[in-house]
């Protein structure tokens, strides 16, 4: 038995620690996929306790079919598509950008990269996004993003396609790169 369903067998059997361990295993990946979405800390939090809440809720109807990981993150991409569409914004004004972490001297290459890419996340369709961020940020597998979004395998591999192809010509537009 893996570790995830020992500790959702704890919770279901009345050890809270169950519980608390699956929240420290998977509170980072909450965050990097919410932040990754919406750009925005402070929606970020907020969004994973809707998202551990949603968990503590649901655990005892999970069903061992599917791997948790796969559910944690339908019910985070769901959950953060349903605080977008509440918020009725659908990219973070750059204003709402944590730039906290980026440290005040001059910038190295790989920091402006990233934060070009990220500028450019912000503006492809969310779909798109969700399944270039879990890829490439996540590392999920095809199979896995496919779980997760409850989409077929073919629909995953063309929404990251079609997401690079999004992403490089935006970076192409803003001078970034000639076109690959």
């Amino acid at each position: 038995m893996d570790q995830d369903l020992e500790l959702i067998n704890r919770f279901k059997n009345g050890d809270s620690g169950g519980f608390e361990m699956l929240v420290k295993k998977y509170h980072n990946r909450v965050i990097n996929i919410v932040y990754s979405l919406t750009r925005n800390k402070t929606d970020a939090e907020d969004i994973a306790q809707e998202v551990f809440l949603k968990i503590y809720f649901e655990l005892d109807n999970f069903k061992a079919q599917a791997k948790f990981s796969s559910w944690f993150y339908r019910i985070t991409v769901n959950s953060t598509y349903d605080f977008l569409r509440r918020q009725k914004h659908r990219l973070a004004s750059l204003e709402d950008n944590d730039y906290t972490n980026i440290p005040d001297k001059t910038k190295t290459p790989d920091i402006l990269a990233q934060e070009l890419i990220q500028e450019a996340l912000k503006n492809i369709p969310f779909e798109f996004r969700c399944a270039i961020i879990l890829r490439e940020i996540e590392g999920l597998s095809y199979e896995e993003i496919s779980q997760a979004l409850k989409i077929s395998l073919g629909t995953v591999e063309s929404r990251i396609y079609r997401a690079r192809e999004m992403l490089k010509n935006i970076l192409i537009q803003k001078g970034v790169t000639n076109e690959m």
